[in-house]
């Protein structure tokens, strides 16, 4: 029997030095399994300087990005929010842009 996928925790925000931007922890609940989602948010991004999706992406923090990828069955490993868009690396460590 497969379980839906669910936003447990977060956002938790992660203080590295190494990573540009703000870094934040989401916990998603994957069957019985607990899955941690990263997501970078580039630092200049300001959310009233953007259109959608771009907008909601930053002021929620990705979950708005990562409800809609969760809601495709896809629990991704990192979320990056930048001017030029936002990516999403899976299980596979690709990069790849999000379709959101």
């Amino acid at each position: 029997m497969a379980s839906a996928l669910d936003i447990v925790g977060g956002p938790t925000q992660i203080r590295v030095l190494r990573v540009p931007g703000a870094l934040y922890r989401w916990k998603v609940q994957n069957g019985t399994a607990e899955q941690h989602v990263y997501v970078q948010i580039a630092d200049a991004l300001k959310p009233d300087t953007f259109e959608e999706p771009l907008r909601s992406a930053i002021e929620s923090k990705g979950e708005s990005v990562l409800r809609k990828l969760l809601g495709r069955g896809s629990v991704p490993i990192r979320i990056k929010i930048t001017s030029a868009g936002i990516t999403e690396v899976g299980i596979d460590h690709c990069a790849r842009p999000c379709s959101v």
